[in-house]
């Protein structure tokens, strides 16, 4: 009896070699910062934004991922567009380090759990007022299945 589910075609179609032939088949194919991203305080009272990462592969499936990768902060400008938005300040963060790698990656959440130091105090807002809006940006230069030079990005805003 034939089965009712239908099976996605390869992601990555394998030429001669196979998989072999590929230098890492589950480089990130995609890159998200996660929902879990958000502002703190610790308990001597300093600011952090906690950035949460996630990188999936061809399939959708998680993934660890090396290279370069860059968080940028935005600072709302004076209009509702996004082109009114100036570049605050960045953070580089260096995930081809494989300890560093290592230590950043949050196992249970499947993420790269990245504590982002001494964002601006715009970022909490005031009290009694509308919390800002937080533009994040990660950018990672990395490398793709066949070795291929790839950047990924995407755009995360915490308080909306």
């Amino acid at each position: 009896m034939a089965s009712c589910a239908v099976r996605p075609p390869d992601p990555l179609p394998v030429g001669p070699g196979g998989a072999e032939a590929l230098a890492n088949p589950f480089a990130p194919a995609t890159m998200q910062i996660h929902p879990l991203t958000r502002v703190e305080r610790d308990e001597q009272g300093k600011l952090w934004i906690i950035c949460h990462v996630e990188f999936k592969d061809a399939w959708g499936d998680t993934s660890k991922s090396i290279g370069q990768l860059e968080v940028q902060l935005y600072r709302p400008g004076a209009g509702p567009l996004v082109s009114d938005e100036t570049q605050e300040t960045r953070w580089p963060i260096d995930l081809s380090d494989l300890k560093n790698n290592a230590a950043l990656y949050d196992s249970p959440t499947r993420t790269y759990r990245l504590p982002l130091k001494d964002p601006p105090p715009w970022v909490e807002g005031e009290e009694g007022k509308e919390r800002p809006r937080v533009r994040l940006r990660a950018v990672l230069n990395t490398k793709g299945p066949a070795g291929e030079r790839r950047l990924l990005q995407d755009d995360y805003i915490i308080n909306e």
